[in-house]
C-alpha cells in the first residue's frame, strides 16, 4: 500500500508539545481521548492503560450470543502472539485500517463508513479495536456510539456531540499491538501509534461482546488515557503503511 503524502509544514506534530487527539479530531470531542506527542526521546511518565472488569477468567466465548451479527466464526480463541500474517490493509480517508470480512472483520462495511461485525476472538478484538480507531477519523462519532459503543452516560455524551470534519492530514498511523487483556466476552488491547513526523504513542481500547458484535467499553470520566512513548520495542508490529 502507498503511504499517503503529508505535507510536513501542515502536520501539527511538527509543533513542540502540540496536543493532538490519539483518535482525530472527532474523537477529542467524543471521547477526550488526548495524546501529546513529542519528538523521540520525549517520554513522560503517564498512567499505565485503563483496564474493565476482568472477574470471568475464562478465555472461552459464553454460550449466549457467541456467535456474530453477520455470521463470522468464532474461531482459534488464542490470543495473537504474532501479528495475523493474512492482514489486508485499506485506507479510511488516510489511516489505514486492517481488514478480513470473511474472517476476522469488518463483516460489514455500509456506505455511510461504518465497519462493524467482528469475530468472537480475541483476534477478532484486534481487528475490532483497530478499526474503532480509524472511524474515529471519518468525523462520524454518531456511528461509533450508536453502534459500537457499550450503552451508559458516555455514550449518551458521544451522542449529543454534533459531527466533526475529520483532518485534511494523516496524523498517525497503527504501528504495533499488546493484547492486555482477554476473558472470552471483554478485551484490552493497546495499540501503538506512529506519528508522520516520527513521534509514537499509544491508546488502550477496552471492549465487549455485547449483542454479537465487540463495542468500546468507555471509562466512567469518558477518558481513555493514551500514552507518550519513546519507542515502540514493547509492541508486536502490525501495520498497513
Amino acid at each position: 500500500m502507498t503511504e499517503p503524502t503529508v505535507n510536513e509544514d501542515q502536520n501539527p506534530l511538527t509543533k513542540p508539545k502540540f496536543i493532538i487527539s490519539a483518535v482525530v479530531v472527532a474523537i477529542i470531542v467524543a471521547l477526550g481521548i488526548i495524546l501529546a506527542l513529542v519528538p523521540r526521546g520525549g517520554e513522560t511518565a503517564s498512567p499505565e492503560p485503563s483496564t474493565i472488569n476482568t472477574s470471568t477468567s475464562s478465555g472461552q466465548p459464553t454460550a449466549a450470543s457467541a456467535s456474530s451479527v453477520c455470521g463470522l466464526p468464532s474461531g482459534d480463541q488464542a490470543k495473537p502472539a504474532a501479528a495475523p500474517a493474512d492482514t489486508k490493509w485499506e485506507l479510511v480517508g488516510k489511516i489505514a485500517a486492517p481488514t478480513s470480512p470473511t474472517q476476522f472483520g469488518p463483516g460489514k462495511t455500509e456506505t455511510n463508513g461504518l465497519r462493524s461485525c467482528f469475530a468472537h476472538s480475541p483476534t477478532g478484538a484486534l481487528y475490532a479495536g483497530a478499526n474503532m480507531i480509524v472511524l474515529g477519523s471519518s468525523g462520524r462519532p454518531d456511528l461509533l456510539a450508536q453502534h459500537l459503543v457499550v450503552e451508559g452516560p458516555e455514550r449518551d455524551k458521544m451522542l449529543s456531540e454534533p459531527p466533526t470534519s475529520a483532518p485534511t492530514t494523516a496524523p498517525f498511523q497503527i504501528a504495533g499491538y499488546k493484547v492486555v487483556d482477554y476473558t472470552g466476552d471483554r478485551a484490552v488491547i493497546e495499540y501503538g501509534l506512529t506519528a508522520a513526523n516520527g513521534s509514537v504513542g499509544s491508546v488502550p481500547v477496552a471492549m465487549q461482546w455485547q449483542g454479537g458484535d465487540w463495542k468500546w467499553v468507555l471509562p466512567a470520566t469518558g477518558m481513555a488515557e493514551a500514552r507518550q512513548l519513546s519507542d515502540l520495542n514493547s509492541f508486536i508490529s502490525w501495520a498497513g503503511v
